[in-house]
């Protein structure tokens, strides 16, 4: 069920985990693979820390500057204490960081806006990535990697085509689109 460019760094015990919450989550085990590949430079490790201080399977950031922790459904997590979760732990917190967005998260790319940029979930390719109080400007400057472009601007076009440049052959298998009955095939098994 799992693709074997995510199984052959992941034991059976992980991979059962990941299938588990990605069944509570009603997507696809892959997109999620695919998110926590990207996030930890492709170890799975939970100790996966980046150089601005985002930490663990899905690189949690501080909720704002000046602070070190995460708050995930009104539960403040020290990133230094989410680092030191075993691999199980850490997926019931990344459980609850996307819980509230079950069934509101249709592709991989979904899964991983949630995960970068959440206000894009569910927005048209031309979507420029930025809120009020953070500017499309910074965000490329921090991002460069999905600005193709250069034009200090992120959109989800950029994002999705970075990903398929990534994944190459394989972002056709991680992100199928879900289809009801897709879905419910896949939790049959």
């Amino acid at each position: 069920m799992i693709i074997p460019l995510f199984t052959k760094l992941l034991t059976t015990e992980r991979q059962n985990k990941i299938i588990e919450v990605s069944k509570a989550l009603k997507i696809d085990p892959n997109w999620l693979s695919a998110v926590m590949y990207f996030e930890t430079g492709r170890s799975f490790s939970t100790k996966a820390k980046n150089p601005i201080g985002s930490v663990g399977l899905i690189q949690f950031t501080r909720d704002k500057a000046g602070v070190e922790y995460k708050t995930i459904n009104g539960v403040k997590y020290n990133l230094s204490d989410i680092q030191k979760m075993t691999f199980n732990e850490q997926m019931d917190l990344v459980f609850q960081y996307y819980k509230s967005f079950a069934g509101k998260m249709n592709s991989f790319v979904d899964v991983y806006l949630v995960t970068f940029f959440p206000n894009a979930l569910n927005k048209t390719d031309d979507y420029v990535f930025q809120t009020k109080g953070l500017k499309a400007s910074l965000i490329a400057k921090q991002n460069p990697a999905f600005d193709k472009n250069k034009d200090g601007q992120i959109t989800r076009k950029e994002v999705t085509d970075y990903f398929k440049g990534l994944f190459k052959e394989n972002f056709n298998l991680i992100d199928k689109k879900k289809t009801l009955n897709r879905i419910k095939t896949i939790w049959k098994k």
